[in-house]
């Protein structure tokens, strides 16, 4: 029980952290930069939970990568690349439940980048140890 408490807080933590980023997702940018801008930055200023510092330069950065024309849609083997090297920062023996929770399709996803995160969350079974 502990286990699947500690996964899924590290789980949440990973979501925030990445909540300022996928605010700016490239298929967002329909609105045209400067639109696009107003609203992220509105976005930051509304969302609680996030860093409003880290969030608003992210608002610039992609402001400025969609006038330069340099915002891209990631491909699958760069999403899956990501969710790796994401686990592999883990220990060892988090690795494993890392990646379960990241491709698992009995994975519970709740909320949005717009409520300020997204949580995922798998049970894991650890069988009990015998007593000796």
């Amino acid at each position: 029980m502990h286990q699947a408490l500690r996964i899924s807080l590290r789980a949440s933590l990973l979501a925030a952290g990445l909540s300022c980023a996928a605010l700016f997702a490239p298929g967002v940018q329909a609105a045209g930069p400067q639109t696009q801008y107003q609203q992220d930055v509105a976005r930051c200023n509304s969302t609680p939970g996030i860093d409003k510092q880290a969030c608003l330069r992210e608002a610039g950065a992609a402001a400025q990568a969609a006038r330069q024309d340099k915002l891209t849609t990631p491909s699958m083997q760069s999403e899956a690349r990501n969710r790796t090297l994401r686990c592999d920062s883990l220990p060892a023996d988090q690795r494993q439940e890392c990646m379960k929770l990241m491709d698992n399709a009995n994975t519970r996803t709740e909320g949005s980048v717009q409520s300020g995160g997204v949580l995922r969350e798998t049970t894991i079974t650890i069988p009990a140890t015998t007593g000796s």
